[in-house]
C-alpha cells in the first residue's frame, strides 16, 4: 500500500523537488550579493559577476544533459522571445535587485519573491486565460500586505529606495514568468534558462561598458559572487521545470517560500533583527505561501 501511494505522489514530489531546489537557489543568492556590497563591491560589478555565474552553471548543464539544443538559443524563431526575457529578467531585474541591496537587507530582497505570484497572476489571467478561485485572491492580498508590514521600523512603516525598486521588478518578474510558461513547449526548460541567463548577462556586460564597476575583486568576493549567480542559474532551470508542469501562478507561489531560506542565513551570518512587527510580517507571509500551494495544489488534483 505504501508503494502504492508512492506512485500516486510521484508527480507531485518531482514538482516538489524542482519547487524545493528553486527556494534554495532564491534564498541564497540574495545574501551573498548583500555580503559583496557590504564589503564595498558596487551593484553592477554584483550584477555582472552573478549573472556570468549563471551562465557558466547553465551552460555547463546545457552542455552536460542536452549538447544538440545549443542551436536552439540561436535560433530564428526563439531568439527574440529568449533576448527579451534575458533582457528583462536576468539583465534589468538584476541590476535594480542589486542596487537596491545598498539601502535594504537581502531578506527583505528576497521577500519580493513572495509578492511575484500577484504580478504573475494578472499576468496569467491576461495571456493564458488562467483563473483563481477567491481563496487563492486573499492570499495574494495576504503576501502583499506581509510584504509592506516588512518595511516597520520600530516607529512606522520606513520605505526606502531599495523598496521601491524591488517595487518596479514586480511587473517585470511576471510578464517574464508568463512570457516564459508560453515558449517551455517549443524550448525546453534548461535552453530557456541557459537563455535567460546568456542573453542578461551580454546586456549587463554591455551597460557595464559606460558606467564605473569599482575597485577590483577579492577572489573570496568573486568566489561568492559566482556561487549566487550558479545558484541563481540552477534555480531558474528548476523554475521552468516545473513550469512545464504546473500553472505559473502555483509554481511562483511555491518559490515564495524561499525568503526564509535568506532571513535564517542574514540572522546567523549578518546579525540581522527584526521587529515585533517585522517577525509578524514574515509570518503572514509564511501562511499566504502555504496556503496558496494548498489551494493551487488542490485544484489541480
Amino acid at each position: 500500500m505504501a508503494g502504492f501511494s508512492f506512485l500516486l505522489n510521484l508527480e507531485w514530489n518531482q514538482d516538489a523537488v524542482n519547487a524545493a531546489i528553486s527556494i534554495v537557489g532564491f534564498g541564497l543568492a540574495p545574501l551573498l550579493k548583500k555580503v559583496a556590497i557590504e564589503g564595498g563591491v558596487t551593484p553592477w560589478m554584483v550584477s555582472l559577476v552573478s549573472a556570468c555565474g549563471a551562465v557558466i552553471v547553465s551552460v555547463l548543464i546545457l552542455a552536460r544533459l542536452s549538447p544538440r539544443k545549443f542551436s536552439q538559443l540561436f535560433d530564428r524563431r526563439h531568439f527574440m522571445p529568449l533576448l527579451i526575457i534575458g533582457i528583462v529578467a536576468t539583465g534589468i531585474v538584476t541590476l535594480l535587485a542589486a542596487i537596491s541591496l545598498s539601502t535594504t537587507t537581502a531578506t527583505n530582497r528576497s521577500l519580493f519573491l513572495s509578492a511575484y505570484p500577484a504580478a504573475t497572476l494578472l499576468f496569467a489571467h491576461l495571456i493564458l486565460g488562467e483563473r483563481l478561485r477567491a481563496q487563492e485572491y486573499i492570499a495574494i492580498a495576504m503576501l502583499l500586505v506581509g510584504l509592506i508590514v516588512m518595511n516597520d521600523s520600530g516607529t512606522g512603516l520606513k520605505f526606502t529606495q531599495g523598496f521601491w525598486l524591488l517595487v518596479v521588478t514586480l511587473p517585470l518578474i511576471g510578464l517574464t514568468d508568463v512570457y516564459s510558461k508560453r515558449l517551455v513547449s517549443d524550448v525546453s526548460p534548461l535552453v530557456l534558462a541557459t537563455g535567460r541567463n546568456l542573453y542578461g548577462t551580454v546586456f549587463i556586460a554591455a551597460v557595464a561598458l559606460f558606467v564605473e564597476l569599482g575597485d577590483q575583486l577579492s577572489f573570496g568576493q568573486t568566489v561568492a559572487l559566482l556561487v549566487a549567480g550558479g545558484c541563481q542559474g540552477i534555480a531558474v532551470w528548476t523554475l521552468f521545470r516545473a513550469f512545464e508542469r504546473s500553472k505559473a501562478s502555483l509554481v511562483s507561489s511555491l518559490v515564495a517560500a524561499s525568503p526564509f531560506v535568506t532571513l535564517s542565513l542574514e540572522v546567523t551570518f549578518l546579525e540581522l533583527t527584526l521587529t515585533p512587527v517585522q517577525w509578524l510580517g514574515m509570518f503572514i507571509v509564511i501562511a499566504a505561501a502555504i496556503w496558496l500551494a494548498q489551494t493551487g495544489r488542490s485544484e489541480s488534483a
